[in-house]
């Protein structure tokens, strides 16, 4: 199998969702699931931000009347139908069930058609690029749904792709942040950014809280509590019987 990669870039106002994600820096898209036919695609998306940007997508996703980077990438109008599965304050699974028309084809459409069955294809999207990757048959080509993919990018909108050349790294073992408060997820970011896990430390806690202007109490707090929540999920994860195979049942 081989694994394919390609980005597209949104200006602003060249899409009325994907506006949402530029001015709301935290708001977060992935997709869980996503099947497309000749006619009609289903797909499963989890969106993630604080409560304010995830309101301003909900009002956005209402009154969509056109196809966007979620539905499509032709801007024509769409037959488009959606349920919110879960609603929980910092996140949400929405399903959508859109049928292909002529002119407007998804991407997941598109892929289908130029690369046949058997591809698949996940996405994140996140500020003004929503990114893609494919796991396809060694033998298959995408220059032709490269092209097929220019054919309908809009004005505003541009199309980067690159092939990967490390072996698929499809199921990467990643735990989704879903169930993690958007503050404690925030937190981990800022520790990231200010490079607080680099070896040497770049900077303390109380360094990012007094240059973030966060009182120190409140992010020791959200970064304890979600390194416990990332520990705890990724142990939940390992194999039922990861002690036997190590020989390491009974340590302390």
């Amino acid at each position: 199998m081989q694994e394919f990669a390609f980005t597209v870039t949104y200006e602003r106002g060249a899409d009325e969702l994907m506006d949402v994600f530029i001015d709301q820096s935290g708001l977060y898209s992935r997709t869980v699931s996503c099947q497309a036919t000749t006619d009609t695609m289903w797909r499963v998306d989890e969106v993630t931000g604080p409560r304010e940007a995830l309101a301003a997508y909900d009002r956005r996703l209402e009154k969509l009347e056109r196809c966007t980077n979620l539905q499509g990438m032709g801007g024509c109008r769409l037959d488009l139908t959606y349920e919110v599965l879960a609603r929980e304050p910092t996140s949400r699974h929405i399903y959508s069930r859109q049928s292909e028309g002529d002119g407007c084809r998804s991407i997941p459409y598109l892929v289908a058609g130029h690369l046949g069955d058997g591809v698949l294809c996940r996405a994140e999207q996140y500020g003004n690029e929503y990114r893609w990757r494919l796991l396809a048959d060694d033998e298959a080509s995408l220059s032709s749904i490269y092209d097929a993919l220019e054919e309908h990018l809009r004005e505003g909108l541009t199309l980067e792709f690159e092939r990967l050349e490390q072996s698929p790294t499809w199921q990467t073992g990643r735990v989704s942040g879903v169930n993690l408060p958007y503050a404690q997820r925030e937190a981990l970011e800022l520790a990231v950014e200010y490079g607080y896990y680099e070896t040497p430390r770049q900077c303390s806690l109380q360094e990012i809280a007094d240059a973030e202007g966060i009182p120190i109490s409140t992010l020791q707090y959200r970064v304890t509590r979600a390194e416990a929540w990332l520990a705890t999920t990724f142990l939940s994860n390992e194999p039922p019987d990861r002690e036997e195979s190590t020989g390491i049942a009974g340590d302390e």
